[in-house]
């Protein structure tokens, strides 16, 4: 398991887990992911959608990937109490390609759900787990247009790959919306390894792999 480096505000477990885990220490799956932006409050049964939150302690929640990024949110609300969610962003996450709502894309409408419960957003602890990186994240010309249109974009996020086609730093927008969010950058901590790179610890449907997930996942203690 790969454990965020960073001191959670209140009791917290959470982490990545590779493919070494064993998968009794891992969630009940609740979410089935559609690549899009739709985030619900956790309850036992198994909904679609791509993001899961709770107050509550004991309830472990969690996204599977392999390759997008799981995202991990928490902090207080107004009164004190916990909030933590749980995230899958892939690009059409990412950008909210493709998604009829409002609000961009899903990290911009988790931090939206923390603040309509009266959490700021500078509180939060958070933390990306291992995707697909920039170094291996070869897309078409749609993704990139979907991802200049995030109000945070900077063309440092496109490269050009070894074919000649861009390549796509999904953590590194994902970052710079957090930055934008008013999320706190000591707060960050992501665990920026590559599924393409490690075929010893971690999936990648890009490599081949289309059964085996990882999972990021957090629950409030």
């Amino acid at each position: 398991m790969l454990v965020p480096d960073l001191q959670p505000p209140f009791p917290l477990a959470w982490g990545f887990s590779t493919r070494l885990d064993p998968p009794d220490e891992l969630p009940a799956r609740l979410l089935d992911q559609v690549h899009r932006c739709g985030i619900v409050e956790a309850s036992d049964a198994v909904v679609e959608g791509d993001g899961l939150w709770t107050t509550k302690p004991g309830v472990r929640i969690g996204v599977r990937v392999a390759d997008c990024v799981p995202v991990l949110l928490a902090g207080p609300l107004a009164d004190g109490s916990p909030w933590a969610a749980a995230l899958h962003a892939g690009w059409r996450g990412a950008t909210g390609h493709g998604d009829p709502g409002p609000g961009g894309g899903i990290l911009r409408r988790g931090v939206a759900r923390y603040r309509a419960l009266g959490g700021r957003p500078a509180d939060l602890v958070w933390a990306f787990g291992p995707a697909i990186l920039a170094c291996h994240f070869e897309v078409g010309g749609e993704v990139i247009a979907a991802a200049r249109q995030d109000p945070a974009w900077h063309e440092s996020l496109r490269s050009e790959g070894p074919s000649g086609k861009p390549h796509l730093d999904l953590h590194g927008l994902l970052r710079a919306q957090a930055l934008d969010l008013g999320l706190n950058a000591a707060k960050d901590g992501s665990v920026a390894l590559c599924t393409v790179c490690r075929p010893d610890l971690l999936y990648s449907y890009r490599r081949g792999e289309t059964t085996g997930r990882q999972w990021g996942w957090i629950e409030i203690r």
